[in-house]
This record gives structure tokens, sequence and C-alpha cells, in this order.
């Protein structure tokens, strides 16, 4: 005997359901109890593990994510407010590693710690470019006119 293919009854109020497991951190049988959804216990059970519910939860996720990242207040400063709160949290839980853990990241982020935050000023320069313009911005520095370099050749001129 073949089962049939055809799709299961999908009530409406299972997009209610799943939005407030995505949106409240609800577990489907505190959702049910809360939109006061007449279903026992094993019934939830059941229907919280149909494919077809979970495919509407995951679309409810989907969507709450995409509204939380499109978010116009969510800036970098949020995200550092927030993981700077939750490793004071992880602190006073005695989660010492964790919190560390967290405000490792917190310093990436902000660009206290990691090659992100070392700028080399001197890249491409050889130690004659740093010593050449050493010495021309000390000698503007201390009012004195720049002396040419004996050893560098101008174009059409010798030098001895």
């Amino acid at each position: 005997m073949k089962k049939s293919k055809a799709p299961l009854y999908c009530p409406a109020w299972f997009v209610q359901v799943a939005e407030r497991m995505v949106s409240g951190g609800a577990s489907f049988l505190q959702a049910v109890t809360e939109l006061e959804i007449p279903i026992d216990p094993d019934e939830a059970e059941a229907t919280s593990k149909r494919k077809e519910f979970k495919a509407i939860l995951r679309s409810e996720k989907n969507k709450y994510l995409q509204m939380v990242a499109n978010d116009p207040t969510l800036t970098k400063s949020v995200v550092i407010g927030f993981l700077y709160t939750l490793a004071v949290k992880l602190e006073n839980e005695g989660e010492h590693d964790k919190a560390a853990g967290v405000l490792e990241k917190l310093a990436k982020l902000a660009g206290w710690q990691g090659a992100e935050s070392n700028v080399n000023v001197f890249a491409g320069l050889t130690a004659k470019d740093i010593a050449e313009a050493r010495s021309r911005i000390t000698a503007e520095l201390s009012g004195e006119p720049e002396r040419p370099n004996p050893f560098k050749s101008e174009a059409g001129k010798l030098s001895n």
C-alpha cells in the first residue's frame, strides 16, 4: 500500500505558533497554551515533529533573522554592547573561561586586538627612503635648508 503524496492539512495556527516560538523563545507547548489553542500534550508533541510544521517553523526563523539583520539600529556598537553584557553575565555565573572568550571576540570586533588593528604605515618603503624622509623632516623642523645628497645624481648633472 502506497502513501499518499498529497500535502497534509496545515492549520493557520501553525504560523502563529511558529512566530511565537521564534520571536518569544517559547516551546511548542508554551506557544499553543499562550494562544489558547485546544490541544492535548501528546498531540502537541506529535504536531511539533510534523515535517509541515517544521517547514513553517524554519520559514518563520528565516523571516525573523532577516528582520533582525535589516534593522537599521543594529550597529557595531550595539553588537559590542551586547557582547559586553554577555561577558558580564557569564562572569557573574562563574563561567570565567567563556567570559574571557567573549571579551576576546569583543576586542577583535572593536579593533583593539588582531592584525586588523595593526597598520603598517611604512609598507613599501625601503630603509633608504625612510632615512631620506627622516633627514628632510629633521631639517625642516630645525629650520635648516635641506642639504643635497652628494651620492644622488640629478638629471643632466654629474656629482663628484
